[in-house]
């Protein structure tokens, strides 16, 4: 069991409840899905502590059904609901546009049950003589459909996931049978979505910590077990392989299994115009070996600076360490703050003294609150005075608080490109980003020139999420960046870089143009709680991958600095 399976049937639970008409259940148990869903520890843990009862959400009814799953591998309502609705909801919530209700009429005028089923009758053009849907609601679903089926592979977004592969990898450690333990592939260059887990080691007693390795609870199937390398399916649903290797070689076995296949092709090249061959074992000259202890090492050999791990996707990283030219990127502790967050205020599910507590634990200097404006009516937006009141409250903390809290917004960007705040509220704001949430589907122009008449306004700071994507479930808006990225360096305003799993926004290839226009960046964790805010981790890891330097990243600066912000 995973905590993301465990939230998928609650909130497979909560649609069909809603099908019901069933009034309040349906929000209890998507409550208790996001909690589950956003754990850094396995849920099973928290049952073995009797700490379910702790948990945001979870009341006495679903803290049962999930010691009744923990116990017996089974849910009884969840059985018994599914029986009556066989339906895949889970497919369906990643398809936008197709809720529980719409979901279910497929299924009840053309037994739909699953994407598959959606995508043979979207190919027959069945769905547009439903009531309800049409023809241009039918080609929106094929678009809709195809976007989704791009990231329909097992693929697992690396900020729920690395939490899992590292509490694995600590175990390991604490063995005592292995030497040196690190994660490689996709998950060691921080890529948004991860389609398998690559493990290197070193030991002693191979055959020992092989043996420990497949026992681990996480553990579904051994599919090869060897002395050397051992491939199992994780509980999570991905395949992991694990390989032993000679600690002389460990090096070059991180840097092979590391780098992504563009990147370790022309590393290979590069070795042999030299007259050297590069494998995972080392850079020989022949049989000698001249490089493997060090992944540093192997590419000081080859004629280059070390590459960080996040900059191997063959993007220019090659030929800027040949040149001594890489930056030095920020590093995951230069970043001190946190600048997109929410509370229960609106659509939050912790106070604010709550969050500034989970703010401190993971030692950040200062935070921004930023809860939605009164627009957004979805998400409880706030009114200019509540946020009066709100902001009372965060700088009474402030004369008392070790951590230092700005007074800020998600500001939404309206129709026509005004703000949903007067200049008056804004400007007693420390920290303004404008969002696009609603009428998105605004041709390219208009959609472009609406977010540039908010950057131009002089009233905000930043952009929040700015593509709007969704992974595997929207996909970016149309806008014309270059415009966008001018604008931003012209009027001072930073991009967000959102850590939001689903969002990853700006995506890194954008933050790597952007910052060849001298734009600079907000990073955050757009968290809802305060486990949530663990995602500034995946915010810094797109920076890192998208080149920023500590100057680029306004994260980085003190308290006092930030507040000399221009807006």
């Amino acid at each position: 069991m995973s905590n993301q399976d465990l939230a998928q049937m609650f909130l497979d639970i909560a649609d069909i409840l809603e099908i019901k008409g069933v009034q309040w259940e349906p929000r209890a148990y998507r409550k208790a899905a996001l909690t589950i869903s956003t754990l850094a520890v396995d849920i099973s843990d928290i049952y073995r502590q009797g700490k379910l009862m702790e948990l945001e959400g979870v009341g006495p009814s679903i803290s049962k059904s999930i010691e009744e799953y923990i116990k017996t591998g089974k849910m009884s309502k969840y059985e018994k609901l599914k029986k009556e609705y066989p339906i895949d909801f889970t497919g369906f919530r990643k398809i936008q546009g197709l809720g529980p209700k719409r979901a279910y009429a497929l299924y009840k005028e053309l037994k739909i049950r699953n994407v598959d089923d959606l995508k043979a009758a979207l190919e027959k053009n069945k769905i547009r003589g439903l009531e309800g849907f049409g023809e241009k609601s039918e080609e929106q679903l094929k678009h809709n459909l195809e976007s989704f089926m791009k990231v329909r592979e097992e693929r697992k977004m690396l900020g729920y996931a690395i939490d899992y592969f590292e509490d694995i990898v600590g175990r390991m450690r604490k063995s005592e049978l292995f030497e040196d333990v690190e994660i490689a592939g996709s998950a060691r260059r921080m890529k948004e979505t991860v389609g398998d887990l690559d493990i290197l080691a070193t030991s002693k007693r191979p055959k020992e910590g092989m043996e420990f390795f497949t026992k681990l609870k996480d553990i579904n199937e051994i599919i090869v077990k060897g002395d050397t390398k051992t491939s199992v399916k994780l509980s999570i649903g991905l395949n992991c392989d694990l390989r032993i290797v000679d600690g002389k070689c460990f090096g070059a076995a991180m840097q092979y299994f590391t780098g992504n296949k563009d990147h370790n092709v022309k590393l290979r090249k590069i070795a042999i115009g030299k007259g050297l061959k590069l494998n995972e074992y080392g850079l020989f000259r022949g049989d000698k070996s001249i490089a493997s202890h060090t992944e540093k090492e192997v590419y000081n050999a080859l004629g280059m600076d070390l590459i960080e791990p996040e900059l191997r996707e063959n993007t220019g990283e090659i030929e800027a360490a040949q040149k001594r030219s890489l930056p030095v990127i920020i590093g995951y502790d230069q970043v001190i703050s946190d600048l997109h967050t929410h509370t229960l205020d609106s659509d939050g599910a912790n106070s604010l003294e709550e969050m500034i507590a989970g703010a401190q634990r993971l030692g950040h200097k200062y935070i921004a609150v930023t809860n939605h404006s009164k627009s957004l009516r979805i998400a409880n937006g706030l009114d200019e005075a509540r946020f009066s009141s709100f902001n009372k409250k965060i700088e009474k903390i402030n004369e008392s608080s070790g951590i230092k809290v700005l007074k800020g917004v998600e500001l939404e960007i309206l129709k026509d490109g005004s703000l949903d705040l007067p200049a008056k509220v804004l400007r007693e704001m420390d920290f303004a980003i404008g969002a696009l949430h609603q009428n998105t589907k605004m041709p390219r122009k208009e959609l472009t020139d609406r977010l540039l008449k908010a950057i131009q306004s002089g009233l905000i700071n930043a952009v929040a999420h700015p593509t709007g994507r969704k992974i595997g479930e929207r996909e970016a808006f149309d806008l014309d960046f270059q415009k966008i990225f001018e604008a931003c360096k012209s009027n001072d305003v930073s991009l967000e870089i959102d850590g939001y799993p689903e969002r990853s926004d700006l995506p890194f290839d954008l933050v790597k143009e952007a910052k060849s226009y001298g734009v600079r960046f907000s990073l955050a964790s757009d968290a809802h709680r305060t486990d949530q805010l663990r995602f500034i981790r995946m915010a810094t890891a797109i920076a890192r991958r998208g080149w920023l330097e500590k100057k680029y990243v306004i994260n980085s600066l003190d308290y006092r600095q930030f507040l000399k912000l221009k807006r």
